[in-house]
């Protein structure tokens, strides 16, 4: 990671500057100063073997950067490089940008893992924002371009801020951190310009404050997991405590999420609820046990046989891969280890049928949801979708598919993945989850369907009422509703 040296003819000038500068530092990037002489009536100047000790202590392969104040600073940077091994002097790069701003943009771009021709571009790059603001015509304002256009069918999430200071300089630096580790195109979007999030001197140029809605759009290996970082660090506030009554915004009624596929839909609301089986804490006389292993016996191999239709099923309305989604659903309710550890707990701990199925795959589904891939961790869902349709045999009230029509917006809590088998585009005009995950196989599946949907959209149910108009605005991710 690139190291930052900052050169100043007053220790107390850099002090401040090293202040400001560690609020945006994260990870391991590392700054030291190099500031004032020692002569207690004279303390104001620089000194080249200061600078040499201070490059020094945080040299990195990586890079060094040094920034300086005044003319003689960079004399005295100057005679240190010269100073220097010139192994080391050759991966150290002196800056002209201004101390402060060049300091505070370095030291992001830095924490991002930029390398160091970048991170001297973010530096030399700081004055944009203030150009951009005043409204000047010529300085570092014209270097700060926007992206590149996004594919039509990029992945996108919109957010209104909260934060009451709008996106200054720390919940900015935050969003940098979030997105720099991941392999997409991305671009923040307020009123029709877009700029690179991993910018902090152009986000600064987009001006966001408070109430403005923006729209991180990505596309890429990890466009997915991009977004998903934006949205948790977005209702974090961006690393800031928002205060107590923000929910009283009036821009709080809208409500957003992140779109599945792109477009627009219009239709009249329903609220669907789907039966969600669970079970007892029960526990059975060991005489009850070997009754017990035969129900679980029975329900197992019931729900294998549904994953086994429905494999087939959507094979047959929408591709080889979809189908083979439940074909791995039934090779996991046959995995023998889950199957034996259910037994394991009727045995151990005297569980019903149940309970036991219930207790082992809920274990199956922490392992997954502690995962660090998000990839991975989304499949926690299918372990709800088996557990679900397992209960629903040992209950003998088997799970029944959705039955949806006339057209409608369908609002819901969550779609488990075999929920979405059958639905027809025809009759379901988009779906809006309240929680849900774009990784999921239900997101993969509406995809698959050509059915519109929009996950996350916090609060939908609670606001929402069947009968009400709708509109689901697939590329912006906002939930309109209209009195019913």
């Amino acid at each position: 990671m690139v190291n930052i040296v900052v050169v100043s003819h007053s220790l107390q000038l850099a002090q401040g500057v090293e202040q400001l500068a560690q609020q945006m530092i994260q990870g391991d990037c590392r700054l030291a100063i190099a500031a004032g002489v020692d002569d207690p009536e004279h303390p104001i100047g620089t000194d080249a073997i200061r600078v040499m000790a201070a490059i020094e202590s945080v040299y990195n392969p990586a890079g060094v950067l040094v920034l300086m104040d005044l003319g003689s600073a960079l004399l005295s940077a100057e005679t240190a490089l010269d100073l220097l091994d010139p192994a080391m002097a050759a991966q150290v790069m002196l800056c002209a940008a201004p101390l402060v701003e060049g300091t505070l943009a370095a030291v992001v771009a830095a924490s991002a893992g930029g390398d160091l021709a970048q991170v001297k571009a973010e530096a030399l790059g700081a004055l944009a924002a203030k150009f951009s603001q005043l409204g000047e015509e010529t300085g570092p304002a014209a270097q700060v371009a926007t992206v590149q256009s996004m594919p039509a069918d990029c992945l996108s999430l919109s957010w209104t801020l909260l934060n009451p200071n709008g996106l200054h300089v720390r919940p900015a630096a935050r969003l940098v951190g979030a997105l720099a580790p991941f392999d997409a195109r991305l671009a923040l979007e307020k009123g029709g310009r877009r700029v690179d999030p991993r910018s902090l001197n152009q986000l600064a140029t987009l001006q966001i404050r408070q109430g403005d809605s923006i729209r991180l759009l990505a596309d890429g290996p990890q466009a997915a997991q991009a977004l998903a970082a934006f949205g948790a660090l977005s209702r974090q506030g961006f690393g800031e405590d928002l205060p107590d009554n923000i929910s009283g915004n009036p821009l709080a009624n809208t409500l957003t999420g992140i779109s599945v596929p792109p477009g627009q839909v219009k239709a009249l609301v329903r609220l669907v609820r789907p039966v969600r089986h669970q079970a007892a804490r029960t526990t059975v006389q060991p005489e009850d046990l070997p009754g017990q292993r035969r129900r679980l016996d029975q329900a197992i191999t019931a729900t294998v046989h549904d994953l086994d239709q429905l494999a087939r099923q959507a094979e047959a309305t929408m591709g080889r891969e979809p189908g083979a989604i439940f074909s791995a659903h039934a090779l996991l309710m046959q995995d023998e280890e889950i199957i034996q550890g259910m037994r394991q707990r009727m045995t151990r701990d005297r569980l019903g049928a149940e309970a036991a199925a219930e207790q082992e795959l809920l274990a199956v589904a922490g392992e997954y949801r502690a995962m660090d891939d998000a990839y991975l961790r989304a499949r926690e869902l299918d372990i709800h979708d088996i557990l679900n349709r397992l209960l629903g045999h040992l209950a003998a009230a088997p799970v029944v598919p959705l039955d949806i029509d006339g057209g409608v917006l369908v609002l819901a809590q969550e779609l488990l993945p075999s929920e979405m088998v059958g639905l027809d585009r025809r009759r379901v005009k988009g779906i809006c989850l309240s929680q849900g995950d774009i990784l999921s196989h239900s997101a993969i599946l509406a995809r698959a369907l050509g059915i519109p949907m929009v996950v996350g959209v916090a609060g939908c149910m609670e606001v929402a009422k069947t009968g009400q108009q709708g509109l689901l605005d697939m590329v912006s991710g906002v939930l309109r509703l209209t009195p019913a």
